[in-house]
């Protein structure tokens, strides 16, 4: 892998991303891609610093989201008049537009942490009475300009094996199309990448302690990374792998960790207790049509028989079809109405990302170790069964017995954290060449495939 600079992969990885990115910023329709309208919202929230709810929208961002989104509910072929009626909408900042329904306020729960990119737009945009139009596509090219920066950050900084694997999940359909939308899709998965890099690139070099700057370079990505769906915080613990070399003392050691581990997970958990009690309370609504979903019920069932929902999960991952729709959600999954790819795409990508995985030079001892692939399958497991919880809480109905609504997509964010895992190397694309050449094309098959079916799904 010598002959591949780090600073050129990274940067032809930002480029092409960058590109893809917009493409699929501008041909997905307004609130055309999965959870915009509430990141729309709770970003508003924020920038007015109503970090515990606003009252509700001013009346041209709600215009828009009725008009826009209304159209991609109703699955109407969009049209050039269309864009032209949204581009009209004023923003009308002084009428507020009351939340219309309980389940507006459930989708609007994350860390105002988890808008540092999108509600400083949004802020801008208001004072400036920009037309929400271009308060949104903004928030859209914020969102991707960071995805993307965090990402080819971390192929920069990641030790040379594990670069054609991130550049692969980097530019999986799914991600790129999450990270072209108003979301804080970007941010979470960029975060966990950079961090996954930060952690590892020092890893790998026991012989170097490490310095201060970098001491807050990791607890600051870290801490950020814990702060979304209280799901990620156990993603930092992967500062556990760094050698005991790296410190001073035992002491230091310890002290370093805790700074790096222990201050995103208070916080996301002081977050937690404050939405249950401040903006949750008893709320009741319903998801899916005969369903009553209930958080504060469903936790208390979920408290008083433990066993009972480990038997949930068992089922939801043994005997139901939620791990087969969170791989092709992982891959590849586009437009708010979950735009599939052809069969033969799923069957690419999920070859291609097992050949990066498992093929290639054999990671670093510090990575492969007994105890190293258990923290790091560990780490994983438990982010994904910390949000398989959070799904059943916030979208299942009070004691169902299947999890649904859960999508691979959450776990772009903690994929990295699995790459020294592998079960066996492959020789098969051990030369450097080769690695690349799948890690670039077949994303970039699986992005033309997304493209056609987005443009078909939106204007055929």
């Amino acid at each position: 892998m010598t002959r591949f600079r780090p600073v050129s992969l990274a940067n032809a990885y930002g480029l092409i991303a960058f590109v893809l990115g917009l493409f699929f910023l501008f041909v997905t329709p307004p609130f055309g891609v999965g959870d915009e309208t509430a990141h729309f919202e709770r970003a508003y929230e924020v920038a007015t610093g109503r970090f515990l709810g606003a009252d509700g929208l001013p009346a041209g961002l709600q215009e828009l989201i009725d008009d826009a989104f209304g159209q991609v509910k109703a699955l109407d072929r969009i049209a050039e008049e269309d864009f032209a009626r949204w581009s009209k909408i004023d923003l009308a900042a002084e009428t507020i537009i009351p939340w219309p329904q309980p389940l507006r306020a459930v989708m609007r729960l994350h860390s105002p942490f988890c808008y540092i990119h999108l509600a400083p737009v949004v802020a801008a945009g208001v004072a400036l009475d920009l037309p929400p139009l271009a308060i949104f596509y903004l928030g859209r090219l914020s969102a991707l300009i960071v995805g993307v920066l965090l990402v080819r950050a971390a192929i920069a900084a990641a030790p040379t094996v594990f670069r054609p694997a991130l550049v692969f999940i980097g530019l999986l359909p799914t991600t790129i199309v999450y990270f072209a939308a108003f979301n804080i899709e970007s941010l979470v998965v960029g975060l966990g990448f950079y961090f996954f890099a930060l952690v590892a690139r020092h890893a790998v070099r026991p012989d170097i302690r490490l310095a201060p700057t970098d001491i807050a370079t990791i607890a600051a990505v870290g801490f950020l990374l814990g702060q979304f769906k209280s799901a990620y915080l156990f993603l930092p613990f992967f500062a556990l792998i760094l050698p005991a070399a790296k410190f001073a003392s035992r002491r230091a050691q310890a002290l370093t960790l805790a700074a790096i581990i222990l201050p995103g997970a208070v916080a996301t958990l002081g977050w937690a207790i404050i939405v249950k009690d401040l903006m949750l309370g008893d709320i009741s609504y319903s998801t899916m049509n005969g369903n009553h979903v209930e958080p504060s019920a469903q936790l208390a069932g979920v408290l008083a028989d433990p066993f009972g929902y480990a038997v949930v999960v068992l089922r939801t991952l043994f005997a139901s079809d939620t791990p087969a729709m969170a791989l092709l959600s992982l891959l590849g999954l586009g437009g708010w109405t979950n735009i599939k790819l052809p069969g033969v795409s799923y069957a690419l990508l999920s070859a291609g990302l097992a050949l990066v995985w498992m093929s290639g030079e054999k990671p670093p001892k510090i990575f492969t170790r007994p105890a190293a692939i258990a923290l790091e399958v560990a780490i994983v497991a438990a982010t994904a069964l910390a949000i398989l919880t959070l799904v059943y809480f916030q979208w299942n109905g009070v004691g169902d017995k299947v999890i649904t609504g859960f999508q691979g997509r959450y776990l772009l964010a903690a994929l990295p954290f699995l790459l020294a895992a592998a079960p066996y190397r492959l020789s098969l694309l051990a030369p450097p060449a080769r690695r690349m050449a799948v890690a670039f094309g077949v994303p970039l098959l699986g992005a033309a495939a997304m493209a056609a079916s987005v443009i078909g799904w939106y204007y055929g």
